[in-house]
């Protein structure tokens, strides 16, 4: 099926808005219950959104080597960002400071990456990313997400089985349809990436707001409430 160019950078743009406004609900749920693992979700979907919105400027023809360096490195960030939630919800505090360090050593690694190599123009065929990238954003890229993405598998299943918060089960999902929707771009199918991309945030949305807050102890009996 082919898709014109105008239909396919609409498509992507619908998905940005998409992704923008699920993360602008996540971060409500933020700022009324002061979870950081919401926050950590929301800004991981708005930078889903700017990649997005970068998808759709590439794909009607505007390259420059700035943006495909910004969009190699947003894309290892957003995964490192979502994984730093799933961290908050599955990890002890000193694992978390731990993995929180690792995470930002490796998008540092992968910032000095994008910086110090050339990105070819030819990494675009069409509008679509379906070059590599130079080895050492590869490599550091993969630092990241590769960890990253195991993590939120890892934690969603185990806070499933364990906790009985079937809610991760749609992030482990969404978690693995966005990464196939990756794999989809690499290969030049754009009408299915806009699918894969849809569910997969939609997914994401499900499990990251219908997670249950955690408990707290109620006062107890005639105690002054905090002001």
């Amino acid at each position: 099926m082919i898709v014109s160019v105008e239909a396919g950078a609409t498509a992507i743009v619908i998905l940005a808005a998409l992704a923008c406004l699920l993360g602008v609900v996540v971060l409500r749920r933020y700022l009324a219950h002061r979870q950081t693992f919401q926050l950590a979700f929301a800004a991981g979907l708005f930078l889903v959104a700017f990649t997005l919105v970068q998808e759709a400027i590439f794909y009607v023809g505007y390259w420059s080597e700035w943006m495909i360096s910004s969009y190699l490195f947003l894309v290892a960030l957003l995964v490192g960002v979502l994984s730093l939630g799933s961290a908050e919800l599955g990890l002890g505090r000193v694992a978390r400071r731990i993995y929180t360090a690792y995470v930002a050593l490796g998008c540092a690694l992968v910032a000095w990456a994008v910086l110090a190599t050339t990105i070819p123009q030819s990494i675009l065929d069409g509008g679509v990313v379906t070059g590599n990238p130079p080895l050492a954003v590869i490599v550091t890229s993969s630092l990241v997400t590769f960890p990253a993405t195991a993590l939120m598998i890892g934690v969603s299943i185990l806070g499933a089985v364990r906790q009985k918060r079937w809610q991760l089960l749609y992030v482990a999902a969404g978690i693995v349809v966005v990464t196939v929707a990756g794999t989809l771009y690499i290969a030049s199918i754009p009408v299915t990436l806009y699918v894969a991309e849809f569910v997969g945030v939609f997914l994401l949305f499900l499990g990251f707001i219908r997670l249950p807050l955690p408990t707290r102890a109620p006062a107890p009996a005639g105690a002054a409430p905090v002001k």
